[in-house]
């Protein structure tokens, strides 16, 4: 078995930021196990479940495929992370975690002025 992750670095880390192996298998009209098996680096990818892929998680092929550092879809590792650790709360967590958020921001806002 050859694992061709290094042909797209960023796969699985959009894809579990966003959705598990199960939901991108009904969004995208596929089998989890396929899923699997690309992320495995059982079998290459195609380009065209890459692009799927960047489509449904928001960010660009270039992104997947860790050739773009510079575009706007780039998250930094601790954004990246926050991301990550907000898709896996509870919508109850998401909400007060939002509301923190959005005060923590209006301390600092008032604090520029």
């Amino acid at each position: 078995m050859q694992n061709h992750l290094y042909l797209y670095p960023n796969l699985i880390a959009v894809r579990k930021a966003k959705c598990t192996q199960h939901e991108l298998a009904g969004i995208l009209g596929i089998s989890q196990q396929e899923i699997s098996r690309y992320e495995r680096g059982e079998i290459k990818a195609p380009i065209n479940y890459i692009r799927d892929v960047a489509e449904v998680c928001g960010v660009s092929v270039d992104y997947i495929l860790g050739l773009s550092r510079d575009t706007t879809d780039m998250l930094s590792t601790e954004e990246f992370d926050l991301l990550t650790r907000f898709a896996k709360l509870t919508p109850e967590n998401r909400i007060r975690l939002m509301e923190r958020a959005e005060m923590l921001w209006e301390m600092q806002t008032s604090d520029e002025h």
